[in-house]
């Protein structure tokens, strides 16, 4: 019977994982509304009454006379309101696509004058000045209007628009020339600017008028929506029924994070009033979308009243549906959960890793081989029976090439495998990027301040850069003849151990110990996402052309800002070593992007980390870039050092050869004369 029950339950709990997100509301782009598309065309009824419209409309043309002059310059002003007003909530993006107006001058003289105009974009909280200076139009030229492209927003400490925001353009003309002006509308004169995201608010909304005293009359186990709007309470109320297992499962929709809810644990109590116990808690991060399942045992038969709690400037959707049940292994025990979690080294590996080819530092034996011989060759070289053409045609080259080969160059080599002092090592790179985000995900922290840095590919901001010493143990050949490095700590890197170690760290500062505060559950969930993208990256990159000579390798590149992968919500790699190009960086973002990627914490008695990996199927060599962007290993002061030390050697083992031969003739030669000697003296 129990087996029964158990079986239930699962199959119970897995058809409500598939059903809730049905309930998900979708989310368009618009500008005022979700069909309204990227663009605004500047529209006039009259003089004094202009809008922002989704399609073109109103008059075609205004004109006037100007009688303005250098010293009593004229001034126009007009002022574009959006028509209809902001109707949904959105963020706004980094930059707008293009703003173009149509405004031209023809002085009395007959010359096409294009004035000094400045605009301002009021998009809610984001104000943004440009402006241009006057200048005369050639007759021979053909006539441009004032135009914008890719040009930056001031989006200040807020990127959100929420529904009834100011959105307005403001235009300001002045005329230092008599003439006549005119503003050309319905087509030439507009804004164009997508927006990464928004959604109607309202129609998510669809759980009001609930509230602590009005909550929704329901059941526990049916399929439930709605969305927190503000600090607003969203309440249920529902009979308990008898069971030994009560599951709540919640699953928010995918928002940017500067309108993420925070996740605390729903109010559970009875309609007297009394609180239930702290539930046992599982928090997964699917990709973007974020799930939470809380577990209660053996609650009294009652009725209960459900209630999540926003915050202020906050928006986010939500399903749920519960469910009773029987102890079994549910998908909130430990036991669900693996005692380790390493991360996923060699998943971008391109090549057989059973080819592998081992690397090893400089080592001094050959070294002093080299110091040994070159002493030898030397003593040689040098000795007075030593021929001249053997000394200066074959032992001086080679005592020259051994010098260089085997001397110099691994001496360099061997000072070049050194840390240097600006230099990090892969594990102090783990320890920084821990630290960095455990600082951004702390309460009062700016949320653009959390995207910037969660997105910086290794944690590194645009205009930073990045020393890194690597010090690599194989080498893997691959099919277009160069080699992929293999970084060892990556084999070993266990990510439940380091971000667990930073929670401790961080913690001994805070009242809250372990990993049941809300900035602890945020930073790991994010830190384990991030490891894993940040280290995907990095073991792409490592391609070299030819087999290193040695072991060790130094990374020295200056990041910049690029565009971001991911999704808006959660952007990462949106910097980018300079010497890779923009092509190539999104190229390669395209192909390496996981599949789907899980990070799943359980607040169990022992806290537990899981990183479910699904790693994409595109990503092959030809998305791995030529360029040359700091990656160099420390191979010595030439690059065929090792060639030219044997040459030196064979060189002065030849001579020696040849020398010792002459020597040896030379003494037979003697010994052959040395009877003669003997008879004449006697």
């Amino acid at each position: 019977m129990m087996k029964n029950r158990k079986v239930f339950l699962l199959s119970s709990l897995f058809f409500l994982s598939l059903m809730i997100p049905m309930f998900t509301p979708s989310a368009q782009a618009g500008i005022t509304s979700l069909e309204g598309g990227g663009t605004m065309y500047l529209s006039c009824q009259s003089g004094n009454d202009c809008s922002l419209t989704p399609v073109s409309m109103g008059e075609g043309k205004f004109s006037g006379q100007s009688f303005g002059s250098t010293l009593q310059p004229e001034t126009l002003s007009f002022e574009f309101d959006a028509a209809p007003a902001q109707q949904h909530l959105a963020i706004l993006p980094e930059q707008i696509d293009s703003l173009i107006v149509d405004f031209r001058h023809q002085t009395e003289t007959g010359g096409l004058l294009r004035p000094a105009v400045d605009f301002r974009l009021i998009l809610g909280e984001s104000v943004t000045d440009w402006s241009f200076e006057s200048e005369f139009v050639p007759t021979s030229s053909e006539y441009q209007p004032y135009t914008l492209e890719d040009e930056l927003l001031d989006s200040g400490a807020s990127r959100v628009l929420w529904k009834d925001d100011q959105i307005r353009l403001i235009m300001v003309v002045t005329l230092d020339r008599p003439g006549t002006w005119e503003l050309n509308l319905r087509g030439p004169s507009k804004i164009e600017m997508e927006l990464p995201w928004s959604t109607d608010a309202e129609a998510a909304d669809v759980d009001e008028p609930s509230s602590t005293t009005q909550p929704i009359v329901s059941s526990f186990d049916s399929g439930h929506r709605g969305a927190l709007v503000g600090d607003d309470w969203d309440c249920w109320t529902f009979p308990v029924e008898e069971h030994e297992v009560m599951t709540l499962i919640v699953d928010w929709e995918a928002v940017p994070i500067e309108l993420e809810q925070p996740h605390e644990v729903p109010n559970l109590v009875t309609e007297s009033g009394r609180l239930s116990p702290q539930p046992e808690v599982v928090t997964k991060l699917i990709d973007d979308d974020l799930r939470i399942i809380y577990r209660w045992r053996n609650l009294p038969v009652n009725d209960y009243n459900l209630c999540f709690r926003g915050a202020p400037d906050r928006f986010q959707a939500y399903s749920w549906s519960g469910l009773f049940g029987y102890e079994s292994s549910g998908p909130v025990v430990s036991d669900d959960f693996s005692s380790e979690s390493f991360y996923p080294s060699g998943t971008v590996l391109l090549g057989d890793e059973s080819e592998s080819y081992a690397l090893n530092e400089q080592g001094v034996s050959v070294l002093l081989l080299s110091i040994v011989m070159f002493g030898v060759f030397l003593l040689v070289a040098f000795r007075p029976t030593t021929s001249y053409p053997l000394r200066f045609g074959i032992f001086l080259p080679g005592v020259i090439f051994l010098f260089v080969g085997g001397i110099i160059h691994p001496l360099w080599s061997i000072a070049d495998e050194v840390q240097y002092e600006d230099e990090i090592t892969i594990d102090e790179l783990i320890d920084m990027r821990l630290q960095q985000l455990w600082d951004v995900t702390a309460d009062g922290v700016p949320d653009r301040t959390l995207v910037e840095y969660t997105g910086a590919t290794w944690g590194m901001l645009a205009g930073e850069r990045l020393q890194l010493r690597l010090s690599i143990e194989r080498a893997v050949p691959l099919q277009d003849n160069r080699w992929q490095l293999i970084v060892p700590e990556f084999e070993k890197l266990r990510l439940d151990e380091v971000i667990f170690s930073q929670v401790a760290k961080g913690s001994q500062n805070s009242a809250t110990q372990g990993v049941q505060d809300d900035h602890s559950v945020r930073f790991v969930l994010l830190a384990g996402r991030s490891l894993v993208l940040d280290f995907l990256m990095l073991e792409a990159l490592l391609v070299v052309d030819e087999l290193p000579s040695s072991s060790v390798f130094h990374i020295d590149t200056v990041m910049v800002g690029t565009r971001s992968a991911g999704s808006f919500n959660t952007p990462v790699w949106s910097t980018r070593p300079e010497g890779i190009s923009e092509k190539s960086w999104i190229g390669i973002q395209g192909d390496l992007f996981p599949k789907q990627i899980t990070i799943s914490l359980c607040d169990c008695d022992l806290d537990l980390l899981d990183v479910n990996f699904q790693p994409s199927q595109g990503f092959d060599l030809n998305d791995v870039p030529q360029d040359k962007w700091g990656l160099k290993n420390a191979d010595g002061i030439l690059p065929y050092g090792a060639a030219l030390m044997w040459l030196g050697m064979l060189l002065g083992i030849v001579a020696s050869t040849l020398e010792l031969r002459r020597y040896q003739k030379a003494q037979g030669m003697a010994r052959s004369f040395h009877p003669i000697r003997e008879n004449q003296w006697t």
